[in-house]
């Protein structure tokens, strides 16, 4: 497990004075990156075999978004490799130890010379496997509706928006998507596919779907197929 400790700043908040959503998912892929560096046998087996690990879901489920200047301790487990996936637990707690925010997501192993995906053996990666959690944890695929979409105003991919593979950043997506949202909307759960990189100067197009009392972003590269498709829901536990 790696953990990081933070304060909520002041541009990360809106206008309610809580986390922003994407700004959650940076935090918690800043955990994840910093957790893989730490992790030297399997940064030295990514190397010496030319793979990568892509994110290829993640499932974020929010208790409590936490509020700026509150004192937050992120923390991140690998609890499995299945087949062509890494699989990890995100969680963030308060100071009181509460947990605000939990997320389970998926890596995909990736080949770069190939330019596939690759199967790899638990006991292949020199991590240690932590117990995750209890979580409800939905598909990692998200099936779109089958309603009319509206078609949004796309975003063009700045370099400001790059992430060091210069690709749009994985936090860049959840902010495309929540900001297509109906002012009024609520949502208590976040599921995030991602299907291909957008390239620089791409322009993305969001399209909502409504579907009953979930929403689906599925969001479009100019070849019209998608990047990414976010599905904002209330957890049914409740």
């Amino acid at each position: 497990m790696y953990e990081m400790f933070n304060e909520i700043p002041f541009v990360d908040a809106g206008r309610d004075g809580k986390l922003k959503l994407h700004n959650a998912i940076a935090m918690m892929m800043n955990c994840c990156q910093f957790q893989e560096y730490q992790e030297k046998k399997f940064c030295a087996y990514l190397r010496e075999n030319h793979l990568a690990v892509f994110l290829f879901s993640i499932q974020l489920d929010i208790l409590r978004m936490p509020s700026f200047r509150e004192k937050v301790r992120t923390a991140v487990k690998i609890y499995g490799c299945r087949s062509i996936y890494g699989l990890r637990q995100i969680t963030m707690h308060d100071e009181k130890n509460d947990l605000c925010l939990i997320a389970d997501a998926t890596g995909a192993f990736f080949d770069v010379d190939a330019r596939k995906a690759v199967k790899l053996a638990p006991e292949s990666l020199g991590v240690a496997y932590d117990e995750p959690l209890p979580m409800e944890c939905l598909g990692r695929k998200i099936p779109i509706p089958a309603t009319v979409p509206e078609k949004q105003m796309p975003l063009v991919v700045t370099r400001s928006l790059l992430d060091p593979n210069g690709h749009l950043t994985s936090h860049g997506y959840f902010a495309l998507a929540g900001d297509v949202l109906p002012e009024n909307f609520t949502f208590d759960r976040v599921r995030m596919e991602f299907k291909q990189q957008a390239p620089p100067d791409e322009k993305v197009t969001p399209y909502l779907y409504r579907d009953g009392a979930r929403i689906v972003v599925d969001m479009r590269g100019e070849n019209n197929l998608s990047c990414a498709v976010a599905e904002f829901s209330t957890r049914q536990s409740q």
